[in-house]
């Protein structure tokens, strides 16, 4: 299973980082172009199989997440590959520009060949090509150098150039680079397209917990149409499948660790008489996952999560650790 960690760069409201006011009077901040791109790169590749896929940034663009914190967590993922979006800036409301793609200073020929083949690819999609003498680069920058597998940021045009803007804030560039960048990973990594049916048949999630005040497991739930656990009453553990594919998950035991995965109902997820205050989920269908979790002591629901990672308490698991879970309630996207 391929590993890909995408990096949306920046956060919504890192200084400086936007369009040229007197070319965009909406300033539109980097983060809004570079999240919208990587949320269509997602999208396409829910399309294919062979494949697990992490965001590091927060996909909130509340937070701009470190660029140790993002290398740390794709380094964790053991990912294959980092993808950074980024879009550039320098000319100073002067004419050209372009497309650009980065790697380290001394990078192997995987990773040089991970850069053309993203570059050519999103240019042929886009035209972009810009007037740039060295398009394929490469820098110190922290993302690149703290990975420690084939990594490339890619510079998606430049947000102060009178040729580029108006061009980079359209819908349809944005999408052009989403498929630039998935042609070049299907086609590299071979991946296969899954049937159509497969694609757009409905994903059912059936879950229930154990509940420890009445030591014994609830009902079955489906999707959204009721959540499983009782308010106040503390879940230890939990069991979940879907209608089709696989679903991984682990949870957190109050007071202890992660416990080990399981897989749909081979097993379920924690220890009886011991509370939980997180859960991890994921599956191998391509498909997002959207997991959340109610809180006994706080009284109040969490927002809902997609990632899957330990390291992660933005968006890689539901819960906060010391504080007890009482209910669940998952979806499939």
């Amino acid at each position: 299973m391929f590993k890909l960690a995408l990096s949306a760069g920046h956060g919504l409201y890192t200084p400086g980082k936007r369009c040229l006011k007197t070319l965009d009077p909406s300033e539109t901040r980097e983060w809004t172009l570079n999240s919208r791109i990587c949320n269509k790169i997602e999208e396409k590749l829910k399309a294919y199989d062979g494949f697990e896929l992490i965001r590091c940034d927060d996909v909130t663009g509340q937070t701009d997440k470190t660029i140790s914190y993002r290398a740390a967590l794709a380094n964790n993922f053991k990912a294959d590959f980092y993808l950074s979006i980024h879009h550039n800036a320098g000319i100073g409301g002067g004419s050209g520009g372009g497309i650009e793609a980065y790697v380290y200073t001394n990078v192997d020929n995987a990773t040089k060949q991970w850069q053309t083949a993203i570059y050519n690819s999103v240019v042929a999609k886009t035209g972009l090509k810009g007037n740039r003498s060295q398009p394929l680069r490469s820098a110190d920058f922290g993302e690149l150098r703290e990975t420690a597998m084939p990594a490339v940021l890619i510079e998606c045009g430049y947000m102060d150039s009178t040729t580029d803007t108006p061009i980079i804030l359209t819908e349809d560039f944005a999408n052009k680079v989403a498929e630039g960048c998935v042609e070049a990973i299907v086609t590299k990594l071979s991946l296969n397209k899954k049937a159509e049916n497969t694609v757009n048949q409905a994903l059912d999630i059936t879950y229930q917990v154990w509940d420890n005040t009445l030591k014994k497991w609830l009902p079955n739930v489906k999707n959204l149409d009721d959540y499983a656990g009782i308010f106040g009453h503390e879940a230890a553990c939990i069991y979940a499948n879907i209608s089709h594919g696989n679903i991984f998950y682990k949870v957190h035991v109050k007071g202890g660790g992660w416990l080990p995965e399981v897989k749909n109902r081979e097993d379920y997820a924690g220890l009886y008489n011991k509370p939980i205050d997180a859960l991890m989920m994921k599956t191998d269908t391509g498909r997002k996952i959207n997991y959340a979790v109610h809180l006994k002591e706080q009284n109040r629901w969490l927002p809902f999560v997609t990632g899957y990672s330990e390291s992660d308490s933005n968006n890689g698991y539901a819960g906060i650790i010391g504080k007890t879970i009482d209910a669940v309630k998952i979806y499939i996207g």
